[in-house]
């Protein structure tokens, strides 16, 4: 008769601390993924903003082939429709000027550029979300605003006058039916340079800008018209397009501001006075890409620029005309 023996057949399996041992290796694994993963993303979504950007340029050039001039940043009049007025109707921006060069005739048609941009008929094509004007980074919030939630009204800034004997703080003024106007949503800004609204010498004794146009030393500004031979600076060393996240400063949009006063034009400009720190502050630029954001130049490229890079280069490189020799 044959025996068995069993001594050798127990059964098999993990003990408690294999398991907690192989768990707590997994664990480590998915710790060291998990930053390249998120990196990776980051990575293409920083891709996909660029190439909104390119398309922003492509959209400008055309505009300027068929025009003869890049649009303005925004445009403003008196009650006659011909003095102009920083803070004047209509508002259309310069996103709304390129939107036919963007596969967007149909929403273009909705629009009455002669009509004021809060105006009830230009409502539906206003509060248009477009994606084009939407960085991938920018977390996921409102895809559009009003005035009273962009953030502009709680600016609180100081101008020497040009006497330079005193200091004033400039509060945004406009019209209580206008504060629940609506917009879509926008993380791109035009440059106007090395100045904005605020800067002194553009404020007189009989009000700021009285009939005539705030002129930057950018790309764009109040009812420009600007052709290429305007960038003797070149057009490849010139900003003409920066990122603005509202999850730092305030809201941007793709159509333009309504009347009133004060810090509206910054819904549609962006300023480097300050330089480029990423922070949106005094009206500047900003982005949610870890260093510093997409900005594009008047060439059509796209380069990205850190915060770190001199305040010299990048005002240098804001200004169209300034005979500085910048690079990157």
């Amino acid at each position: 008769m044959k025996r068995t023996n069993n001594l050798f057949c127990a059964n098999k399996g993990f003990t408690l601390v294999e398991l907690l041992v192989v768990i707590a290796i997994i664990g480590i694994l998915i710790g060291l993924l998990l930053p390249a993963v998120q990196s990776a993303r980051e990575a293409a979504r920083r891709m996909e903003c660029l190439n909104n950007m390119k398309q922003l340029g492509l959209a400008l050039h055309n505009y300027h082939d068929v025009n003869g001039a890049f649009p303005s940043a925004w445009r403003g009049y008196g009650a006659d429709g011909r003095t102009p007025n920083v803070y004047g109707d209509p508002g259309w921006g310069w996103g709304a000027a390129i939107l036919p060069f963007m596969e967007q005739t149909p929403l273009y048609q909705n629009v009455d550029l002669k009509k004021s941009i809060a105006d009830p008929y230009n409502r539906q094509a206003r509060e248009t979300f477009l994606k084009a004007f939407h960085c991938p980074s920018e977390p996921n919030g409102a895809k559009t605003f009003t005035i009273a939630e962009s953030g502009i009204l709680h600016h609180e800034h100081e101008y020497e006058r040009e006497d330079d004997e005193d200091e004033r703080e400039h509060e945004t003024r406009i019209s209580p039916e206008l504060l629940s106007v609506v917009f879509g949503a926008s993380n791109y800004a035009a440059s106007i340079g090395t100045t904005d609204i605020h800067s002194a010498e553009e404020y007189e004794e009989g009000g700021p800008f009285a009939g005539r146009e705030f002129k930057g030393d950018g790309a764009f500004y109040h009812n420009s018209s600007l052709g290429t031979n305007a960038f003797t600076d070149g057009l490849s060393s010139t900003i003409f397009v920066g990122e603005r996240t509202a999850d730092k400063e305030h809201f941007s949009t793709w159509a333009g501001n309504p009347s009133g006063d004060g810090c509206l034009p910054a819904l549609v400009t962006g300023s480097f006075r300050e330089g480029f720190h990423n922070d949106g502050e005094e009206h500047g630029f900003s982005s949610r890409h870890q260093g510093g954001a997409n900005f594009l130049l008047g060439d059509g490229s796209v380069r990205f620029i850190g915060e770190t890079v001199a305040d010299k280069v990048v005002r240098g490189l804001a200004t169209r005309a300034g005979s500085e020799s910048t690079s990157l």
